[in-house]
């Protein structure tokens, strides 16, 4: 990946209209929607953070194989008509993906959703020290004149506050339904720092289909605001060796689409699912990569980390919910989670945990109180380790588990260990989360799709580091259940 250093100068970039789709094709099908089909033109461009995101920032998108060397301009925006005479032009680096056999960590991989795809070409580049709170235009071409729109994207301020969206899994009927979960985000929290999408982006990671869905989901979003991905289990997929051995590795899709940063202290085989971001002395956001059987590198890596970390606010998203109880563990691989990555996260008490995986919405907290295992909700202010959430944006929702009294504890095994307390759930509604930074106070809200607050709190933090939670008038609304809420049918059947 080929990295350029700016001072003053970074130059936008565009995507290509999207097109109304023709017909939507199931997967398998030789037919491919206008929306789905590489070109000439650039498409699927994505911005994602660099590790100091104030000062760095990559650009990633797709084109045919017909593409081979292109670029991307880049200038600080202004007013003037012909802003863009004073961009520069910067070389890209070029990946080809074979859509019909991808390569993975166990071999070739026969792409089932993709034939008559062929090969395409995914660009790369990144920009370093460029300027804080600074607005930038950029473009990406894709063959020779075949240019994007511009594109501006302020960096974040070096300091000051900071806010950014949160989404749960959006898998299932992903342009049809997520697509208005995202676009009411983004008229909610128009100047997000980032958008934070916590695994499970997709329902089969080896589709193509699907990931031309995503992308049309969030239009232009992706490439204005920069997106900050976590891989869920949905971005592996089951590769068979020659010898007929089954096994799960990461879609060879995930890379390719997503330009993230790199953590050199970890083996390849983690490279860009695991990564952190310094917002300063603000925020430190650390991605875990929840979707494998062994965790031995990454908690190593994340307990470093986290111990070498001065921001006022931690920040550890991964896909899975490592402290629901064992008792509710479907296999080995969930207590090995939870063994290896909750006693890093206790240990460094962790502001902020973010997950998806369960499709339903709950939120709790670790307490320092005796009466953790209490379960009613109050408005008075109280002493908490760790706010632990699980959310679903997408349309595919589960009933909530019968056992809502300990579904949050991890520590109902006679070991003696705190567990979060739940604090607030509810089925059958999509939502996204919107939190907001400033200095010792986070304020958090969740949103349903018709941007109406179903969820609130704030947490404020003292000098001695011990945070105090109120729960918003929002949390204590009716609950919103399978059983009080519109008829729910299978999400597998969207189009």
């Amino acid at each position: 990946m080929k990295c350029f250093t700016l001072v003053s100068l970074l130059l936008p970039l565009s995507l290509m209209a999207l097109a109304p789709a023709a017909a939507h094709p199931g997967h398998g099908q030789s037919q491919v929607a206008l929306w789905q089909q590489a070109s000439p033109w650039p498409d699927r461009i994505v911005l994602n953070p660099g590790a100091d995101p104030s000062r760095s920032f990559s650009l990633t998108w797709r084109t045919d194989a017909s593409v081979g060397r292109t670029v991307a301009e880049l200038v600080e925006a202004s007013e003037d008509t012909r802003f863009d005479q004073f961009a520069q032009s910067f070389e890209a680096d070029t990946q080809r993906l074979d859509l019909e056999v991808m390569p993975t960590e166990n071999g070739p991989h026969e792409g089932l959703f993709n034939h008559g795809l062929g090969k395409v070409h995914y660009h790369s580049i990144t920009f370093d020290a460029l300027k804080p709170d600074t607005l930038y235009a950029y473009r990406v071409r894709g063959d020779r004149g075949h240019w994007s729109e511009w594109f501006q994207t302020r960096t974040p301020a070096a300091e000051g506050p900071l806010e950014f969206v949160y989404f749960g899994d959006a898998q299932n009927g992903i342009r049809s339904h997520w697509s208005r979960v995202i676009r009411m985000a983004y008229q909610t929290v128009p100047n997000a720092d980032f958008f934070l999408h916590a695994g499970d982006l997709v329902d089969k990671s080896d589709s193509d289909q699907e990931w031309a869905e995503w992308f049309a989901a969030g239009s232009f979003i992706h490439s204005v605001i920069p997106s900050v991905p976590v891989r869920g289990n949905h971005e592996n997929i089951t590769v068979v060796s020659p010898e007929g051995k089954r096994q799960r590795v990461p879609t060879p899709m995930w890379r390719p689409q997503f330009t993230l940063p790199v953590e050199q202290a970890l083996p390849e085989t983690l490279h860009e699912s695991n990564y952190q971001l310094n917002y300063g002395d603000r925020l430190h956001v650390f991605v875990v990569d929840s979707a494998r059987k062994h965790f031995e590198d990454t908690a190593a890596w994340l307990d470093q980390a986290l111990a070498e970390s001065n921001a006022t606010w931690k920040l550890v998203t991964m896909h899975h919910p490592y402290f629901v109880p064992d008792h509710l563990a479907r296999n080995k691989t969930d207590l090995r989670r939870k063994a290896a990555l909750g006693a890093v996260i206790d240990k460094h008490e962790v502001d902020l945990v973010l997950t998806g995986h369960i499709h339903t919405y709950l939120r709790g907290s670790a307490h320092w109180d005796e009466d953790h295992m209490a379960r009613t909700l109050t408005g008075e202010p109280q002493s908490v380790k760790t706010v632990y959430a699980i959310s679903a944006a997408g349309a595919k929702n589960s009933v909530f588990p019968d056992e809502t009294p300990t579904v949050f504890y991890h520590g109902d095994n006679g070991d003696g260990q705190q567990g979060p307390r739940l604090e607030r759930y509810a089925d059958n509604t999509p939502m996204f989360q919107h939190i907001a930074i400033d200095g010792e106070r986070i304020e958090y809200k969740a949103y349903t799709a018709i941007g109406t607050v179903y969820d609130a709190f704030s947490l404020e933090k003292g000098e001695d580091g011990r945070k105090t939670l109120i729960n918003g008038e929002a949390s204590f609304g009716d609950l919103r259940l399978f059983d009080n809420t519109a008829p729910y049918s299978n999400a597998y059947d969207l189009q």
